[in-house]
């Protein structure tokens, strides 16, 4: 069974992936065993605030991944490309959307006091919202006792499992 959602498109292929850990370990052998696909909410909001001696009129972006419920802030809107994937290959979500959006504005409000440096906030307005899933490489190392990790398939980077 498949359905097809948002993801963002897998940069890092299966062999560079293993040629990769390949250059760095030359005695191992890893392999890039399948692709993932992890869940977040994206939300888009624009912020009517003050700072000291300035008003702000901005616009911030925000993810949620819909598992841990923990936000990041994001510099651009993410590219997103429409594929039918298998249900097995999605991670099954924790949060719902109702969820996402309440972390989404304690998130954004946290974030902008403490980062930004935000005196008030006159208005909050959510402009989009929108589930999208991210594609992870599943990988293991052939040697005994070795841990499984995943390789983000957008940014290259690893994560223990």
């Amino acid at each position: 069974m498949s359905a097809k959602v948002f993801t963002q498109p897998v940069e890092f292929n299966k062999d560079q992936i293993e040629s990769s850990f390949k250059k760095l370990h030359p005695h191992s052998n890893f392999i890039a065993e399948r692709v993932i696909y992890y869940p977040y909410y994206y939300f888009s909001y624009n912020i009517k605030a003050k700072r000291l001696f300035l008003p702000l009129n901005e616009k911030v972006g925000c993810a949620i991944d819909s598992i841990s419920g923990r936000g990041s802030l994001i510099d651009y809107k993410p590219k997103w490309k429409e594929l039918e994937i298998s249900i097995e290959q999605q991670m099954p979500q924790t949060y719902t959307l109702k969820d996402c959006a309440s972390f989404s504005e304690s998130f954004i409000y946290r974030s902008l006091s403490l980062k930004m440096r935000m005196i008030s906030f006159k208005e909050l307005k959510r402009e989009q919202q929108q589930i999208f899933y991210r594609p992870y490489w599943v990988v293991w190392n052939e040697k005994d006792g070795s841990s499984d990790f995943i390789v983000d398939g957008v940014s290259g980077q690893y994560h223990p499992l």
